[in-house]
């Protein structure tokens, strides 16, 4: 037995956990958390069958399971930075309108200079 297969699967468990109790304390919706869970137990579920990323990779017409993980890999991450992205997007444009805001009701005019 490989030592990730030891290893994955108590990180996995760990994960789980550490998002859940986020959850329940309101830091993350119920589909973030969802969707992490499936992540972690995808991972967990990996390295205890590894033959099993094998099975999946010919379904989807990749050679090796190694190649597919990898791809699966790619695809949370690029989820992940397109989100951020959306995030920071959505907090840029929010701070405009407050600075905006803020300018509009400090407005100084030239008579006010002249006092």
């Amino acid at each position: 037995m490989f030592l990730y297969s030891l290893i994955f699967p108590i990180i996995s468990i760990i994960a789980i956990v550490w998002f859940t109790l986020r959850y329940l304390r309101g830091k993350h919706s119920a589909v973030t958390t969802a969707l992490w869970a499936l992540f972690w137990i995808i991972v967990a579920i990996f390295s205890l069958f590894p033959n099993l990323s094998n099975q999946f990779a010919k379904l989807m017409g990749i050679t090796r399971g190694l190649d597919f993980i990898i791809i699966l890999v790619f695809i949370v991450l690029f989820y992940t930075i397109l989100r951020l992205y959306f995030i920071v997007d959505k907090l840029q444009n929010d701070l405009n309108t407050v600075v905006k805001q803020v300018a509009i009701q400090n407005e100084v005019t030239l008579d006010d200079e002249e006092e």
